[in-house]
């Protein structure tokens, strides 16, 4: 305490405070620097300060005397660059320091404040495909308008785990800086967890997800601009924390920030693969060499949430909850293997990718492999299947310029897991007790099957359609099913072939099924052969069906003999398969009558059909002759009118061959209307010559 004049004690004016300012870096140096200068001035009273910068001219500024208090001691900006540098200067010149070289300095720092914006942007301004894009979600499945009318991301279904995530949060969110490692496999849901916890921080609240030009630089580059408030997206860690260089600078800022009060609250969420985090938190042996991860295990040691692969059953329950109001959700329940929901909904968009960038020889593996189940053939894939099939999509050039071990390196890329899921085709392997069958299988993707389905099996629309979506099945594949598809498969490939018009290519199928003890196969292969008016065939395959005791076949058998006046060979044939077997209780008369019976009922169903096709379009392009009648009025639409039909048929519609025969008849093309009545048309689009098929053992 000093006296005054009069010899009174004077009060030393009180001390300012020091600015606690948090964030940006450029601010808190200024802050730091004027308040230095203040006190090796001796702290000069703001009155002192003020009379100083009244008494000099040539400052710029004119700072009233709580402008200077707030210029020192507030946490916020200087409002004007001259009022800070005035106050700078008065200060130099009491701390006996260089004034222009401080005026200099305070300039420089007060300019970068200025311009300095805080890392990351607020959360209020995320959407869905701001989601997606920068914070690496990885985009869902589609199904019909569901993105339209639901958005970009599915409805999100709560588990045990985020429990735990959520506490982290609310933690950060009432004044605790905090850091939370998702530990989970590929698409197991982990960035999308942290998403729906971040989404419940209150206003104010930025995201920062260091990525650019690569993650540790814009890391270790940019985290001084880090505001209180501030989420740290870490998704895919590894690449912070594992990074050789540079993860020991990344995890020891990282500490540093969550450490200092004055910077918080932050938080700090990231994402990474178990075996990744093995390697991370890994402690090696004192003896193996320098422990390159030790900075960063110990900034994430007991900060990990483990997300399960799968769903638990009560998450389950939970899910098809929520999946009423979202299809996407609700497919992904009913495909997805074991309880991987997130999996398949996150991997099926990945696997379209992967087959739409495949190289040529994988592509034509995979879309072979489409065309097969589209047809019919089982689940198991045999790999000469799929070789033979393949050639029929792929170009001469293409075919001419593969590598010996092509087959090979294709299956290799396309059996890769996509997002935790199945990749397009993959091997099958026997459990123990299961027999290993003589050849690899393969399995293609379930949601690849479907879009295969949809993309390239849509039957057109209507009759007159001018731009059909149906891509036709090599030749190629037809071979490859016939000598090589699995005998269950044979006799619905038979029945697809039987559909398209193909009836050289179902009877071998028939043919094969019945070879391979299918006998259920000889029944369609005889009705093939009867609507064909090929009568004598048929009958030698209905009597076939008829001693291995099929009814129907019997009925058949004896029917058109008897009409053809041929009663002793029926008679024959009813007794024949009475003693094969006991399927042929009837008299000869009952199982006649019976048989007319199931022929009206036969006539009567398909006026029906008729009747429902004008007013459905479903049936359309069977049924509805009058629509393509006008094409036959000049000779020159007969032949587009046929073409659509074969796409017609190409998409599996029955009875398309049967109206081009009829058009052909009415063209005046008589002969050639019979031949493709008889013999069908082959996959190239022309119509078959002559063929036979034996029976089955001859």
């Amino acid at each position: 305490m000093s006296r005054d004049k009069g010899g009174g004690p004077t009060r030393r004016p009180r001390r300012l405070e020091r600015a606690r300012v948090k964030w940006p870096r450029p601010l808190r140096e200024l802050k730091d620097l004027l308040y230095e200068a203040y006190l090796a001035a001796d702290a000069p009273s703001l009155d002192d300060m003020t009379a100083d910068i009244e008494a000099d001219d040539n400052l710029s500024g004119a700072p009233s005397r709580d402008t200077i208090s707030r210029i020192i001691s507030s946490p916020n900006p200087p409002p004007s660059q001259a009022d800070a540098i005035s106050v700078a200067m008065v200060l130099a010149r009491r701390a006996a320091w260089n004034e222009g070289d401080l005026a200099a300095r305070v300039r420089k720092l007060w300019t970068e404040a200025g311009m300095c914006t805080p890392a990351g942007r607020p959360i209020s301004e995320f959407d869905d495909l701001l989601v997606l894009d920068h914070l690496e979600v990885h985009p869902a499945l589609d199904v019909g308008t569901a993105i339209d009318r639901l958005g970009a991301l599915p409805a999100y279904v709560t588990r045990e785990f985020d429990a735990r995530l959520g506490s982290v949060v609310s933690a950060a969110a009432g004044g605790q800086s905090g850091i939370a490692v998702l530990v989970g496999g590929s698409s197991t849901g982990k960035t999308r967890a942290c998403w729906e916890a971040v989404k419940q921080l209150p206003d104010g609240w930025r995201l920062w997800h260091p990525i650019e030009p690569d993650r540790p630089s814009a890391m270790i580059g940019q985290l001084d601009l880090v505001a209180p408030q501030t989420v740290v997206w870490l998704n895919e860690a590894q690449h912070y924390l594992l990074d050789q260089e540079h993860n020991a600078q990344v995890a020891s800022s990282l500490r540093e920030l969550l450490n200092d009060t004055e910077r918080g609250p932050v938080l700090v969420l990231g994402t990474i693969w178990p075996e990744q985090w093995d390697a991370l938190t890994y402690l090696p042996a004192p003896a193996t060499g320098p422990d390159p991860y030790s900075h960063a295990r110990q900034l994430v040691t007991n900060k990990s949430i483990t997300v399960p692969e799968v769903f638990t059953a009560d998450e389950l329950k939970t899910a098809e909850a929520t999946a009423t109001n979202d299809p996407r959700l609700a497919e992904a329940l009913r495909h997805s293997e074991q309880g991987q929901v997130t999996q398949y909904l996150a991997g099926v968009p990945a696997l379209i990718e992967r087959y739409r960038t495949a190289r040529p020889a994988a592509k034509a593996l995979i879309e072979a492999a489409m065309d097969v189940r589209r047809l019919g053939h089982g689940t198991a894939l045999p790999l000469a299947l799929l070789e033979a099939a393949a050639e029929g999509y792929l170009t001469d050039t293409q075919w001419d310029l593969l590598n010996d071990d092509w087959l090979e390196q294709a299956l290799a890329h396309i059996a890769r897991p996509v997002r935790g899921t199945r990749g397009p085709l993959t091997r099958i392997r026997p459990r123990r007790g299961q027999a290993a069958p003589a050849q690899p299988h393969y399995r293609l993707a379930d949601y690849l099957e479907q879009y295969g389905r949809r993309s390239i099996g849509t039957v057109p629309p209507a009759p007159d359609a001018r731009d059909a979506a149906v891509v036709p099945v090599p030749a190629h594949t037809w071979d490859a099913l016939i000598d090589h598809g699995t005998p269950a498969a044979r006799a619905s490939l038979a029945g697809a072939a039987h559909a398209r018009g193909l009836l050289r290519i179902a009877m071998r199928l028939y043919r094969g099924a019945a070879e391979a003890g299918d006998t259920r196969a000889l029944r369609p292969a005889a009705e093939l052969l009867r609507v064909a008016d090929r009568l004598e065939e048929a009958i030698a395959w209905y009597q076939r069906g008829a001693e291995s005791g099929d009814l129907l076949a019997l009925g058949w058998a004896v029917l058109l003999l008897t009409r053809h006046g041929m009663t002793d060979e029926a008679f024959t044939c009813h007794q024949l398969a009475s003693e094969a077997s006991n399927s042929a209780p009837l008299g000869m008369d009952t199982l006649l009558e019976k048989m007319e019976q199931i022929e009206a009922a036969d006539a009567w169903v398909q006026r029906k059909v008729v009747d429902g096709a004008r007013v459905t379009t479903e049936w359309a392009p069977l049924m509805l002759r009058d629509n393509y009648a006008w094409l036959l009025q000049k000779p020159a639409r007969v032949a587009e009118a046929l073409e659509r039909l074969r796409v017609h048929a190409e998409a599996g519609n029955t009875g398309a061959m049967t109206l081009a025969a009829d058009l052909l008849h009415a063209a005046g093309r008589v002969e050639e209307g019979r031949r493709l009545r008889r013999y069908g048309w082959e996959p190239k689009g022309w119509v078959a010559e002559r063929w036979e098929v034996p029976l089955p053992g001859g």
